[in-house]
């Protein structure tokens, strides 16, 4: 019954994605006025992504290893800012984390910061089914959902994670409340590159730039934050090929014909904006 109580206040948030009426807790399922039904997982999360299809690249295993790397702590200091970020804008209440996979930063977030709100979802029922399965808070409302037609209400929102994840900023506005935030993590330009060196015949470049997605994000929001975080790890060669199985970086990448026996280490780096409405 805990995994069913975190929808509770439904209304307050989520919309029907189907006729956009308000989405209310009966017995263990979503109820809109126009009898759509959503039923609540044995695990605690909710499909509301109505006829929509997960990318080809990520299955359950895919999850399943990012969740390995993130645990081993690899992407902390990405974390760590994210956190005091956060608790340094008093008006954040409710944070919506987009594209969220496993769940890693949102339960991480929820733990050191139990007073928040967390909504979270991404297109992959694989990722949120696990995301769900490992949240023994039992209060992250998880759910399936698609970036592109978001089944939240317009300006209920204070905090939007976008983390490692493609935007749509036009749902971003609507669902935010005026002066709500936009916490951007982006792929810094040294990201990987011990990886894209090592693939550097087979990828268009081994060269990496953000200029284009960090102009976009600018014209968009009064940028209130900007930090380049980064981190370079010695990994075991086991390590090295779990990332590179993990890293959409390579998803086009025939590994069989690349030697991650040379790379003895990755860098992890990245760029960390907040945006205000």
């Amino acid at each position: 019954m805990n995994k069913i109580l975190r929808f509770s206040d439904s209304e307050k948030v989520f919309q029907c994605p189907i006729c956009k009426t308000d989405l209310k807790l009966k017995q263990k399922s979503l109820f809109c006025s126009n009898h759509h039904c959503f039923d609540i997982s044995k695990t605690g999360y909710v499909n509301l992504a109505v006829g929509t299809k997960s990318s080809k690249h990520y299955s359950r295993e895919t999850f399943q290893i990012r969740r390995e790397v993130l645990e081993k702590g690899y992407y902390s200091h990405i974390l760590n800012e994210v956190v005091q970020l956060i608790k340094s804008f008093s008006s954040i209440d409710t944070i919506l984390d987009i594209g969220c996979g496993e769940g890693y930063y949102s339960k991480q977030i929820k733990e050191v910061s139990g007073d928040k709100e967390i909504i979270a979802f991404d297109i992959s029922k694989d990722a949120v089914q696990l995301a769900a399965k490992s949240d023994f808070s039992n209060s992250i409302k998880w759910f399936v959902g698609n970036l592109e037609e978001m089944p939240i209400k317009d300006k209920r929102i204070d905090c939007i994670l976008d983390i490692f994840t493609p935007a749509n900023y036009s749902e971003f506005n609507r669902v935010l409340k005026e002066g709500g935030y936009v916490i951007k993590v982006i792929p810094g330009n040294a990201h990987l590159k011990e990886l894209r060196e090592t693939a550097k015949e087979q990828l268009k470049s081994n060269q990496y730039s953000n200029a284009a997605v960090v102009d976009y994000f600018q014209k968009k929001y009064s940028v209130v934050y900007h930090k380049k975080v980064s981190a370079t790890y010695t990994m075991t060669s086991e390590e090295i090929k779990t990332f590179a199985d993990m890293t959409p970086l390579l998803f086009c990448v025939n590994k069989d014909g690349i030697d991650l026996k040379k790379t003895k280490e990755i860098t992890i780096d990245a760029e960390i904006f907040a945006g205000k409405l």
